[in-house]
């Protein structure tokens, strides 16, 4: 048996309302003594690579009766399944321009930085004009990432030439260590292939390229109390990292308290 577009249609709405009728009890039970809920966040690789283990440790001590559930993706997927109210928030590596009903608040910035199989990079920041005499391994150019680079090259009347785009970072970072072309990522997202050894990675310059982290969530639909307290905690973590002064690739964590709120009508 298989469910006509009407049923698909039905199905779907039913499940947002069941969702919605969910929050609505984990607010009331958050007003008590102690949170109480679950939250679904998204996360681009490279938050989930560089807090997300802690952030689940963190969140088992210090609110053990919160159940945070963690999905990784690329910022358009991200962007859609929060429109879709697959999941509660997310953060993102910047809005997709077509983004009605969402509201966005810039966390963090991170720099991009070029990925190479070991011993092609050293470490040592490297201009975006040497980068883009390689064909380069990126993202679709939905991808965020993949327009800030497009935006650089533009800038130095450069063009950028790709040998695949992979909407994958795990093949994406594969090829790379096959030496098939380098790509360009933030640092978190290869954190853990630079301790190990099997890629090599610098920092974008001439110009830095940026990418601005944003939490995004449905402008109907706010964080609930936990998911704000669960965002808070991933916050702290980053600025954790930070003060550490080991390579982490942030330029900037914010408070959202100061954080404009940006809406998307």
């Amino acid at each position: 048996m298989q469910m006509t577009e009407a049923g698909l249609m039905l199905h779907r709405s039913a499940s947002q309302i069941l969702r919605d009728v969910e929050l609505v009890r984990q607010e009331v039970m958050a007003e008590g003594k102690h949170l109480t809920g679950d939250v679904i966040i998204g996360a681009t690789p490279s938050v989930i690579a560089m807090a997300g283990a802690e952030l689940i440790r963190a969140c088992r001590e210090r609110l053990p009766r919160v159940r945070p559930r963690l999905l990784e993706g690329y910022s358009a997927y991200l962007q859609n399944w929060v429109l879709t109210g697959s999941i509660d928030v997310a953060l993102v590596n910047g809005l997709q321009p077509d983004s009605p009903r969402l509201v966005s608040e810039c966390l963090a910035v991170e720099r991009l930085f070029a990925i190479g199989p070991p011993g092609m990079f050293a470490g040592d920041p490297v201009g975006l004009a040497s980068l883009l005499e390689h064909a380069l391994l990126l993202p679709s150019a939905q991808n965020p990432i993949r327009s800030l680079l497009d935006a650089g090259a533009a800038g130095l009347n450069l063009s950028v030439s790709t040998v695949l785009e992979i909407d994958s970072v795990t093949l994406l970072k594969d090829l790379v260590r096959q030496g098939l072309a380098p790509a360009v990522l933030p640092f978190g997202a290869v954190k853990y292939e630079l301790e190990t050894g099997v890629l090599s990675a610098s920092p974008i310059v001439t110009p830095e390229i940026r990418s601005d982290l944003d939490l995004i969530y449905l402008a109907d639909r706010p964080p609930t109390r936990v998911a704000s307290e669960v965002i808070d905690m991933l916050l702290e973590i980053l600025r954790q990292i930070v003060s550490k002064k080991e390579p982490n690739g942030f330029v900037e964590i914010r408070h959202r308290a100061s954080v404009r709120r940006k809406a998307k009508t």
